[in-house]
């Protein structure tokens, strides 16, 4: 790729909402990691301070996530384009969570600036991110089960040795590596999700900032290559 045709790729990303959010949650977990492992006190707190700002701006954007997550709500309705009731009944349990997050979150964050009285802040960020951990997990499960369907037709694929298929073929595989990433990045997200609720589950609030760091660039860096890895499906 020319240097030319990476910028306009660049800038592409850019100019889509989903595209700035994985370079802000980037350089978010990536100031984590740093703040982690560093032992410089004075570079640490400005750190954690970059990453801290970086978090409340992706908070912010996210409050203009309601209309499309309802109009991608409806348009889901019952799952009746899925192959089976597991699948579209994982599909509606998780946008109804989703759904349910946007609520939540967006109740903490009046509460946080006073313009809303008689929320628990605490309360709100433990349900956001008991509500995001369970989205990730269905998640998880969905796409697994989408990896294992895949798979299964390769191999009939192959079996028939046909080259007429060879170019379909090339796509199933191409369609299971991006299937296997991201198993890997909600697998992360899983890790990231528990350690985000109140001691007493699993590692929840058990891992240090490096870890935290770690896991986040990972998922992140994973998210921005399947932006650019998605076109080519």
């Amino acid at each position: 790729m020319n240097s030319t045709k990476m910028m306009d790729e660049i800038c592409s990303m850019l100019d889509t909402y989903k595209g700035r959010d994985k370079v802000i949650r980037t350089f978010c977990y990536t100031s984590r990691l740093i703040a982690g492992l560093t032992s410089n006190k004075d570079l640490e707190r400005k750190l954690m301070s970059v990453s801290k700002h970086l978090s409340a701006t992706r908070t912010t954007l996210r409050l203009m996530d309601d209309i499309p997550a309802i109009k991608s709500t409806l348009q889901y309705g019952l799952g009746k384009e899925e192959n089976n009731f597991f699948m579209a009944t994982l599909g509606v349990t998780t946008n109804t969570i989703d759904l349910i997050y946007i609520v939540i979150e967006k109740l903490g964050w009046l509460a946080e600036y006073g313009l809303i009285s008689g929320v628990d802040q605490t309360k709100c960020g433990t349900l956001t991110s008991a509500c995001w951990l369970a989205s990730v997990y269905l998640t998880l499960i969905r796409t697994t089960k989408s990896l294992l369907q895949t798979r299964k037709i390769i191999e009939e694929l192959k079996i028939q040795n046909e080259p007429q298929t060879n170019v379909f073929l090339q796509k199933l595989q191409a369609k299971e590596r991006f299937q296997i990433i991201t198993c890997i990045r909600l697998s992360l997200d899983i890790v990231h999700a528990v350690s985000t609720l109140p001691k007493g589950f699993l590692w929840s609030s058990s891992l240090k900032t490096w870890q935290v760091g770690v896991v986040g660039t990972l998922s992140s860096v994973l998210g921005l290559y399947q932006i650019f890895a998605k076109k080519n499906l």
